[in-house]
């Protein structure tokens, strides 16, 4: 091995700096070329270019609210903590404004503990939606690069597994409803590649770059948190079989211990919020002749008929022929290299098909902590376009390494067919985002709670000062049965007493509220919001209680300010466990920069895939 093949070798990235600042560029480009749909014609409905393409860009999309189905769940969950830090300057731990009050860190589809949250900061709202969409599409195309780089394929084969992933139907499909949960799983060709870097140096620190993205799988969403454990259990047990070596599974032990200290702000929340409400979504499943529809079916519209319960938009996961082609001759060309990624297609493939009999693979699945709030069964089909995405590339790689010339030149031809391909039938999904239009309801002084008869509109209602009581079916949501709105019958304030005497209230935010009360004889003070065990009694005297549900506090007789606050139970522990980790993670860094420049030599993990 010469001097320049040794150093590559060292390096945590198979590419140097000039190599990665282009793919950075042309993932940019690409991004854009992807994202650009959502300028157009959002009128018209149905699949295919049509008319949609010829005419100008509709600027003023980028001016509006994205209202679309679930779009507004997920705006909702980020204006929340961005109004909370920049006006209240709080925290965002309580969201008040979402089913009569709710956990904001404990709702598993928010998205608090990112880097992301500055761009919001920084940008405001709309421009903060937009640049998280664009830029995941780049992330993941440059971590589908580096994953080919640490497999050891050439540019054309890397940029096959970059272009595969994040150019199917079912990112465009979920961001045309809203899912922005799911932008997370942009992470999961960086976690894999980190692992195989891991393995490759011998060192723990790629590992635990590995479990900050995977951390991020949670922290931006949650349903790409259990696609990288599996992902990550079944390439470190197949390669560690094929090596016989136990590497493999330290560092998956890694990336998951680090994954879980850098996702415990949010990790730990979520975890109390499952327990004391648990969603259960019942069952799901495909038939085959569904299931060929999502994976084959050129007709990805978002209103496609639907290939089961559920709109298109939750099982569409195109897979075009040319990256088909490619796929097998992967599988084919070098079966024992492919077979972690086939395994990984084979268990997603039968997760993706759900509930079809007694012994489903989900069913198991559900006996795991917190496995039955797994959602519907076509979203698995996420990770299963990412390991056939892996499966073409390495069948790319065969292409170029053959047929002379004719090789690469044929693999060029296949894959620009293949991304036309997917940017036809895929991309067009980006209109939906503005497919409805809502008035915004008028300012309200101060803060109440609101009733709308279809609640996709809450975002709306936020900004106006106002609660969305009606949120049931969508996302994640806590019983509120005996929260009323200022418009519905029986509606008694959003805050009285149950006995006589006198409370106003001096002061609201999010997470904390202030009253003047005074009371002749011993009375509670009920406020119109949920009841949640991490509200606690910051002073004034009295005991914090549950009214039917509603946010209470038993006082003494006399007069008194009382005023609540609400944090999270273990948030402490939560913070020390992430500065845990990111203390373990700079000396680790710094422990295994002097041990490189020390010369210790790397082992070719990838050849053994």
């Amino acid at each position: 091995m010469n001097s320049r093949a040794s150093d590559e070798a060292r390096r945590i990235f198979r590419l140097d700096a000039r190599e990665f600042a282009w793919v950075a560029v042309g993932s940019l480009v690409f991004a854009a070329v992807f994202f650009y749909p959502i300028l157009c014609d959002i009128k018209y409905l149905g699949p295919g270019l049509h008319d949609w393409l010829v005419a100008a860009p509709h600027f003023s999309n980028l001016t509006q609210l994205p209202i679309n189905n679930d779009s507004d769940l997920f705006d909702q969950l980020r204006w929340v903590p961005y109004y909370t830090l920049t006006h209240y300057h709080q925290w965002p731990f309580w969201n008040p404004y979402k089913c009569g009050g709710m956990s904001m860190l404990g709702n598993p589809e928010s998205g608090v503990v990112t880097p992301f949250l500055l761009i919001y900061l920084m940008g405001g709202l709309l421009t903060g939606i937009f640049l998280e969409i664009y830029l995941h599409i780049a992330i993941a195309f440059v971590g589908g690069y580096v994953l080919g780089r640490e497999l050891g394929l050439r540019p054309v084969a890397c940029i096959v597994l970059a272009g595969m992933f994040p150019s199917s139907s079912w990112l465009p499909l979920h961001i045309a409803f809203g899912h922005l949960n799911f932008l997370s799983a942009a992470y999961l060709p960086w976690i894999i590649a980190m692992l195989l870097a891991a393995c490759r140096l011998g060192q723990a620190f790629p590992a635990a770059i590995g479990g900050l993205f995977c951390a991020l799988t949670l922290t931006e969403g949650n349903y790409a948190f259990p696609f990288a454990v599996i992902l990550v259990a079944i390439v470190a047990t197949t390669l560690a079989v094929t090596t016989l070596s136990v590497r493999p599974l330290i560092m998956a032990a890694i990336i998951g211990v680090f994954a879980v200290a850098f996702s415990a702000l949010k990790f730990i929340p979520v975890e109390e919020m499952l327990r004391l409400h648990p969603r259960d979504f019942g069952a799901s499943f495909l038939t085959w002749k569904g299931a060929m529809i999502s994976l084959f079916s050129r007709n990805q519209d978002a209103y496609a008929p639907s290939p089961s319960v559920w709109y298109m938009v939750e099982y569409g996961g195109y897979l075009g022929a040319p990256f088909i082609a490619f796929a097998l001759a992967g599988t084919v060309s070098g079966p024992r290299r492919a077979f972690p990624f086939v395994l990984g297609a084979v268990v997603f493939f039968l997760l993706f098909m759900g509930d079809t009999g007694p012994h489903a693979l989900v069913t198991y699945l559900r006996e795991l902590p917190l496995g039955k709030n797994i959602g519907i069964c076509g979203r698995w089909v996420i990770p299963l376009v990412f390991c056939v995405g892996i499966l073409a590339a390495l069948g790319a790689q065969f292409l170029c390494d053959h047929w002379g010339r004719w090789g690469p030149r044929t693999a060029v031809v296949l894959l620009t067919i293949g991304l036309v391909d997917a940017w036809v039938v895929g991309s067009p999904n980006y209109r939906y985002l503005f497919h409805y239009h809502f008035d915004r309801p008028p300012f309200s002084g101060s803060f109440r709670q609101f009733w709308v008869e279809t609640p996709i509109f809450m975002t709306y209602i936020a900004e106006a000062n106002m609660g969305s009581v009606n949120c049931k079916a969508f996302g994640y949501y806590v019983p509120n049965d005996g929260i009323l709105a200022y418009n519905q019958k029986g509606y008694r304030g959003e805050y009285w007493l149950t006995d006589p005497g006198t409370v106003s209230q001096t002061k609201w935010t999010p997470n904390r509220l202030s009253f003047d009360v005074s009371a002749t004889a011993p009375t509670t003070l009920v406020i119109n919001q949920n009841f949640d065990i991490d509200w606690h009694l910051e002073s004034g005297n009295g005991t914090m209680a549950s009214d039917h549900g509603r946010l209470a506090v038993e006082v003494p007789a006399g007069h008194q300010r009382l005023t609540l606050f609400y944090r999270p139970q273990h948030i402490v522990l939560a913070l020390l466990m992430t500065l845990g980790g990111l203390v373990a993670f700079v000396l680790l860094w710094w422990w295994e920069r002097s041990s490189a420049a020390r010369g210790q030599p790397a082992d070719d993990y990838a050849s053994a895939l």
